[in-house]
């Protein structure tokens, strides 16, 4: 049986607020990521959803609860795993190459042998052709491919994607959701994706967790029936609609029913 790779048990965020009022960002969180796992977490904006990547991360501590990576404790431990926000910040005085290599470098690497190490993976990355481009020459896909690139760098067996697509154009966001099925089932790293698109979660997900309106409970665990390779044609498929279906009205039922954080 597969081993989980995250495991987070009861977590509890709460931020300060204006005054004497605070806000409660997460309330009693707990889920897994298996080894290997592809997981989402869906929902709505101000769910909490990347306040959670924040404390996976280790930049933020929760106020209460277990989180483990291995078995070992993770809560406040930066740099246990790779991160993607969901802007790229590529540096714009830096080559691609020299972007991608930041991880590296962090790490001790020497310059000229991280450079060496990135350029054997750009054509795996499909960036050959833009190793001495600035970011300002790419277009927003192949700044995400380059901003990919970068965090599998940090080699990182967990990936916290953040809404990584959000800002792309429909065409390129479809493009980069079949590239990143083809990355992923390359290297196989354990993935944990926010985003607020259902279609994205179905096609690229094992498993989908719903997040309710803040502060953040998880209401639903939702397993994706579609057999791997994944295609965006599977769209279409009867098991992909029934699945949207029931997310879908899992949202509406969750956003609904649940009184609006004063």
């Amino acid at each position: 049986m597969t081993r989980n790779k995250l495991v987070i048990r009861g977590l509890y965020k709460t931020y300060p607020g204006k005054g004497t009022s605070a806000v409660q960002a997460l309330r009693d969180i707990s889920l897994t990521v298996r080894e290997g796992e592809f997981v989402s977490l869906i929902g709505p904006s101000g769910s909490g959803k990347s306040s959670l990547l924040d404390i996976i991360a280790g930049l933020s501590l929760p106020d209460e609860g277990e989180l483990t990576l291995d078995g070992m404790p993770l809560a406040g431990k930066r740099g246990r795993v790779s991160y993607m926000p969901q802007r790229d910040v590529l540096f714009p005085w830096r080559t691609i190459l020299d972007n991608v290599i930041v991880p590296l470098q962090i790490q001790g690497v020497k310059r000229q042998a991280a450079r060496e190490e990135a350029a054997r993976l750009l054509p795996v990355f499909g960036l050959e052709q833009f190793a001495d481009s600035y970011p300002h020459m790419l277009s927003g896909g192949m700044r995400q491919r380059a901003a990919f690139l970068r965090t599998y760098l940090c080699k990182r067996e967990l990936m916290l994607l953040d809404e990584p697509f959000a800002s792309l154009d429909a065409l390129t966001r479809m493009q980069m959701h079949q590239w990143l099925l083809s990355m992923w089932q390359r290297f196989r790293h354990s993935v944990l994706l926010v985003t607020h698109d259902v279609d994205e979660a179905i096609l690229l997900s094992d498993r989908i967790y719903l997040l309710s309106p803040r502060p953040g409970e998880i209401v639903a665990e939702v397993a994706v029936p579609l057999p791997r390779p994944r295609h965006p044609h599977m769209t279409t498929d009867p098991d992909f609609l029934q699945t949207k279906a029931k997310l879908l009205g899992l949202l509406q039922e969750t956003v609904f029913s649940k009184t609006p954080a004063q």
